[in-house]
């Protein structure tokens, strides 16, 4: 028993590290992904409403090769005829789909109809 005497101990402590790290790269993940949402929306951001944020971590079912993606979505938004907005993002950020597909025009809209451009 002497020689296996730690080994519990050092497995918990690596499984521990393991877990830390593993939520710094999700921290990280969800950061970039926000950032790129943050300027597809622009500046100044409009009012976007309640959101909520999720990992698809089975895929986008409605993307080709279901990806894996963070999914930003909003709901009563103040963007005209835009009630609810979906991002969705790589881990790595890079945007692959956005509801509405015309969500860009319907910014531009509102930014005019606010003075900003």
């Amino acid at each position: 028993m002497g020689r296996f005497a730690g080994l519990g101990s050092r497995l918990f402590f690596r499984l521990i590290v393991v877990v830390m790290v593993a939520g710094v790269v999700a921290a990280i993940s969800w950061a970039v992904a926000s950032n790129t949402v943050a300027g597809v929306l622009g500046s100044p951001p409009p009012e976007m409403g309640n959101s909520a944020t999720t990992f698809l971590y089975k895929g986008v079912t409605s993307i080709k090769g279901l990806p894996k993606a963070w999914r930003f979505t909003y709901f009563g938004t103040h963007i005209p005829g835009t009630p609810n907005v979906r991002f969705y993002l790589s881990p790595l950020g890079k945007l692959l789909k956005v509801e509405p597909p015309d969500l860009a025009d319907r910014l531009k809209l509102w930014q005019k109809s606010k003075g900003f451009n």
